[in-house]
């Protein structure tokens, strides 16, 4: 780690301690506008709806839960599969809209790899990473763009504690249609790790990584709603700042420090199309405006989209 990633990390955990004081505030109104089912189909797919259809008033922050899923959506339209006892939320934050009240300041895909990167170090998961960086195993991290696992060396195999969705909010007022705010969804999970069918990875669960790690509290779905919202919440205020050209810089070398595949060869497939491989390389982190960075034959590609796997 050089002098300016010391420097960097050093800022954002000045940073967070200014964000704990700002809040509580915010966690109040969340938690005035939390609606929990037992059994939904998408907790996304209800709060867009309830936005949408004008049922909740798209100027405040509001929470939709559930306990299970029949419908969960992931990226690139792929399903999220329900466990038992795991954490389903969506978090609905508008555009802000006043001087004293927080709100997303603008969309960019920056946003995605800051939630993915704020979630990977959530207290419980820096509490694993502690035991597992002494028994020499892999962090947990981010992937790029913004999911939550480690690489399981061994096997070849990203193993998926966390997956994000992010879905911008359209709503039609005075025959405009305008964005009003930003849905993120997060599947964790929590005491269950479903069974990947299709090979692209695997699945990991807070439970296992407790066992593994000789950690005895492990926290139920409910008891990480708070934190859950809080680090999407300091993703968007940290978002907030990237207009600013350092802000960025210091974003990307915080991002790279914490990604999993940072130095390793990789492959990318279109999509969920695991035969064609549209890029390969040595991947050296991402740029300052969210693409991947492979290096190939001496020269540095940019990847967009697309799935990633180590070679």
């Amino acid at each position: 780690m050089n002098i300016r990633a010391v420097d960097t990390m050093d800022d954002l955990h000045k940073e967070q301690s200014d964000w704990q004081k700002q809040w509580q505030a915010i966690w109040q109104k969340i938690h005035a506008n939390h609606h929990h089912d037992a059994l939904t189909d998408s907790t996304n797919t209800q709060l867009m709806t309830a936005l949408t259809q004008g049922r909740l008033d798209p100027s405040r922050p509001h929470l939709w839960t559930a306990d299970a899923q029949s419908a969960g959506r992931g990226q690139h339209g792929r399903s999220w599969v329900s466990g038992v006892g795991n954490m389903f939320l969506s978090l609905y934050v508008p555009m802000s809209v006043a001087a004293d009240g927080f709100g997303l300041h603008r969309l960019s895909g920056l946003l995605s790899l800051s939630v993915g990167l704020t979630l990977s170090q959530l207290p419980i998961i820096n509490a694993i990473n502690d035991v597992r960086v002494r028994s020499g195993l892999g962090k947990v991290g981010v992937k790029w763009a913004n999911d939550v696992g480690y690489y399981d060396d061994t096997r070849h195999l990203f193993q998926k504690l966390a997956g994000i969705l992010i879905e911008p909010v359209y709503v039609r007022r005075d025959d405009k249609t305008g964005l009003v705010g930003v849905i993120t969804g997060i599947g964790l999970n929590v005491k269950s790790s479903p069974l990947i069918k299709d090979g692209l990875y695997q699945a990991t669960c807070l439970q296992d990584l407790c066992d593994a790690a000789t950690i005895a509290d492990v926290p139920t779905a409910h008891a990480l709603y708070q934190p859950m919202c809080q680090a999407v919440c300091q993703a968007i205020h940290w978002h907030n700042q990237l207009d600013d050209e350092r802000a960025r810089l210091d974003f990307v070398d915080v991002f790279n420090q914490a990604h999993i595949l940072t130095g390793k060869e990789i492959k990318v497939y279109a999509r969920d199309e695991m035969q064609v491989v549209t890029q390969a390389g040595r991947c050296v982190g991402i740029d300052d405006q969210g693409a991947l960075l492979l290096e190939n034959a001496g020269s540095i590609e940019r990847v967009f989209a697309g799935m990633i796997q180590s070679a």
